[in-house]
Formats: C-alpha cells, structure tokens, sequence
C-alpha cells in the first residue's frame, strides 16, 4: 500500500463527515503536535546517525527485545501477521526495524541537517509503530464529539478552531465534588497510596543477605544498602499502579513490614513499607487520578455516542 493511499485510508466517522489520516495530520498540525513530532524524531535521527559515526548503537539483543515488545502490544505473533499489519500502514519490515531501534534512543538536542523530506516519512513510520497517531486520532474525535452535544459539524475554520476550548471547558464541567468522591470511594482498595523504600540490586543473593540483617539485626534499610552497594529508592504509588507481581503481597502489607526480595521488571527488590494511607479528595495524587478516570469516562461516552470507527485503534 503507497503512503497516499495508506493516509486516506478512512479512520472515523462523526457528524455526516469521514475523517481520515490526512485529516489526522491536518489536526495534529494545526494543534502544534506534528511540528512538535517531527522536531523530535529529526532529532532521534541525528542521534542515530551520531551512533552510528561512533559505533555505538544499541546492541541487536536490545532491539529485538523492542521489536519482541511490539509484536507483543499489537498481537503479531506471527510472521506473516507483522507483513500485513506493516504493508496496511505503508511501512517497510527495514523502517519498522528502524523505528525500533530508534525507540531505544534519547533525541539529540539539533534535528538539523536532516532532509524535510526524511523527516516527515520518518514521522508517519513513527506515530504509527508509536500509537502517536491513533491518540492524535482520539482526541481528535473527542473533540469533534463534545461538539456535536449541542449542535452539527460544519467544519468551517471558527468552528475547528474552538474546538480545543469547547473539549476543555467539557473536561472541566465533569469535575463535581460528588463525581470525584463516588469515584474514589468504587476505588478504596486500588487507590490506597503506598509510601515504599526500595533496594534494588541486579544479585538476588545480595538482597537475600540484606534483608537479614534489616530482619535480624534490626538495621536500617539506608544503612544495608551503603554496605550492600545497592540502589536505594523512595517512592509514593497507588496500588493498583504497582507492578503485577507486587500488587497482591503489597495489598496485605502494613507499614514497617519488609517484602522480599522480589523479581520485578527493573530488578531484584527488597521493599520496606513506610506508609499506606487510605484513599481521599485530599491527596494530591488520589485526586489527580479521580479526575483522570472521571473525565476519561466522560469523553468515552460521547465518543461512543457520536463517532463511528472505521480503523482497529
């Protein structure tokens, strides 16, 4: 499929009109998202053109395990699953590689120097192997559903224009007291913040022999950790954000108990509970995340009221 004919594909539908990736850009551009976008993959461009130079990419075990990870998101098990999802969107198997390994990259501070043409195709091999674009999508229909509430698209450049402000002032109204509170309280359990002190360490062995001398000893955890030469980390999270292979012995846990060691995606752990404290529209964070599901929920439902899918987001 050439690139023009993958951006006309048709993404959704609101309000008598078809939008599609050409409309998505469009958006996105005039939003100030795209020049955004492109400033940061010209710079992971120069970037990697700066590690090639010096012989320093990211070794072929990371980028398979990146591109592994994709596959995974997008349930491409297969093959011929990826080549097809791939051909759909306009992209190559030797971009999408590409765009894997740039994943792994920290943009340099300069995009300069790099063809505007290479940058804009780069763009679009990036907001679709990136879901950049579909949340373009999204939001886009968000806004173009809060609209037709309270009356019908015209798409006249006034009523674009407003968009943006209609879809905040909608976002804004959502948020009541009450709202709020009933959220938090269908979320007493998840939403129960937890005060942690994490060890890390990459040797199992070396948390097993710390958490001994925390157990036994009765040191404290910042003292074990200088002498284990481990990492030692403080952080506040809500339950239902914590790792899946913590969540369940982190529910049971009360302060001054010590968990662990565990294995977790960034290591071995051993964790000290410092605080739980019960959810409330008084913390900070509780409440940030009763406004985020509130509003969410709010703009799911005109969504689902007025746009039509036509592409699998």
């Amino acid at each position: 499929m050439s690139l023009s004919t993958a951006r006309s594909a048709r993404v959704f539908s609101a309000g008598g009109h078809c939008f599609t990736w050409v409309e998505v850009v469009e958006w996105a551009r005039a939003r100030g998202h795209w020049p955004a976008l492109q400033q940061r993959v010209g710079a992971l461009l120069v970037r990697e053109r700066e590690l090639v130079e010096a012989g320093a990419l990211p070794d072929a075990a990371q980028a398979q395990a990146a591109a592994d990870s994709f596959r995974h998101r997008h349930n491409l098990l297969t093959a011929d699953q990826l080549e097809k999802w791939l051909q759909r969107h306009d992209v190559t198997v030797d971009e999408w590689k590409g765009e894997m390994l740039r994943s792994l990259l920290e943009p340099s501070g300069d995009a300069a120097g790099v063809s505007p043409d290479v940058v804009e195709r780069a763009c679009w091999v990036h907001g679709i192997c990136s879901g950049q674009l579909a949340a373009y999508a999204h939001t886009m229909a968000e806004e173009i559903a809060v609209h037709l509430r309270d009356q019908p698209l015209t798409l006249s450049p006034d009523e674009l224009a407003a968009l943006p402000e209609e879809r905040e002032r909608f976002c804004s109204d959502q948020l009541r007291r009450e709202a709020l509170t009933a959220e938090i309280t269908d979320n007493q359990v998840g939403w129960t913040r937890l005060d942690l002190r994490r060890l890390i360490h990459s040797d199992e062995m070396v948390l097993r022999e710390a958490a001994l001398c925390v157990r036994l000893d009765g040191r404290a955890l910042a003292d074990v950790a200088n002498t284990a030469k481990a990492e030692l980390r403080e952080i506040s999270l809500l339950l239902d954000d914590a790792e899946p292979s913590l969540r369940t012995r982190l529910l049971a846990a009360s302060p001054g108990e010590l968990i662990g060691p565990v294995a977790t995606d960034s290591g071995h752990q051993l964790i000290l509970v410092v605080r739980r404290v019960a959810p409330s529209l008084d913390d900070t964070m509780v409440r940030r995340r009763a406004e985020e599901t509130v509003i969410r929920r709010a703009l799911a439902a005109e969504v689902n009221r007025h746009v039509n899918w036509h592409e699998r987001l």
